[in-house]
């Protein structure tokens, strides 16, 4: 299996997870393999949690607004539509996508909003022509990422932005994957660099605008001492209450208390993704948020 930047392949093994490896090529890509076989990734499946969508929603929609003012905003795998409703209350007539039957019906009846449940490969549009298609950190689960950005821009009006979020997670030490602990594969089909990310871009027949770094660092400290404390915490109540003793009722407190936790440190996770990470230095991981548009053609 090649690499769906450059097309080259690597024998440069970083990362092996589910059967899967993790190949770093020389544009800076890492990408899996073998390719997962048809029906394996479920592309309906989100494993972020709520708040990774909910909690900087409006945060986003306001970097989107200072770059295209007003129009129609057009989401692309809208989950459980935070985003959407955040542009709408700054005034876009939004609509979206989402390949979730459920989801697409919860958010058309309770928030009013056209959405259309399809993967982005099948959706057809006719007449479409959005100021703004947004998506939050799909490129890397894209089988065709490349055709995917070009669905995109054939979304937009002539002076339409795509608005994106997307990780590089390529061409970093591997020490950061094991403080990291699982990087999805095979749903992450591909971990970008910054280079090959620009190189997609290039390829799909889009001009970058604006790149805006968010240094993961910080998150992927907390992430690995969370990891750290969690497993002290079981190994401790493991060895001082027996299971018989618990019984049911300790088993629904533990729940509880794991619970709060996890909200907890998502939470706080979001902020130092994007509070934190906004000054942090450009080392290791990192998110970005993207704007571009369609590359003006040279007569």
């Amino acid at each position: 299996m090649p690499c769906i930047v450059c097309d080259e392949t690597s024998e440069a093994v970083v990362w092996k997870e589910n059967g899967y490896e993790g190949r770093l090529c020389p544009c800076g890509t890492v990408y899996t393999s073998p390719e997962a076989a048809p029906g394996i990734i479920d592309p309906r499946l989100d494993n972020h949690s709520d708040i990774f969508y909910s909690r900087y929603a409006l945060t986003k929609a306001r970097w989107v607004q200072r770059i295209r003012q007003s129009g129609r905003l057009l989401e692309i795998g809208c989950g459980q539509g935070h985003f959407l409703r955040a542009a709408k209350s700054l005034g876009y007539s939004v609509a979206g996508v989402e390949p979730h039957p459920e989801r697409a019906r919860r958010i058309q009846d309770q928030l009013g909003i056209e959405v259309r449940c399809s993967l982005l490969e099948d959706l057809e549009w006719q007449n479409a022509s959005f100021d703004v298609v947004y998506h939050c950190d799909l490129l890397s689960h894209f089988p065709k990422p490349v055709q995917a950005l070009r669905k995109m821009s054939s979304l937009l009006a002539p002076d339409g932005i795509l608005a994106c979020e997307a990780g590089t997670l390529g061409a970093i030490h591997p020490l950061w994957y094991r403080w990291i602990g699982q990087l999805g594969f095979p749903q992450h089909r591909w971990l970008y660099s910054p280079k090959s990310l620009r190189r997609l871009f290039a390829d799909a027949g889009m001009q970058i605008l604006q790149m805006q770094h968010f240094g993961l660092a910080p998150a992927v400290v907390l992430h690995r001492l969370f990891v750290m404390a969690s497993g002290l915490v079981r190994r401790i109540h493991r060895n001082s209450v027996s299971q018989e003793r618990q019984g049911a009722a300790g088993t629904t407190v533990n729940r509880d208390v794991q619970g709060t936790a996890d909200a907890f440190y998502d939470v706080v996770d979001q902020f130092l993704r994007y509070r934190i990470g906004a000054m942090a230095p450009r080392l290791g991981p990192a998110t970005w948020w993207i704007a571009a548009r369609r590359a003006v053609e040279v007569s």
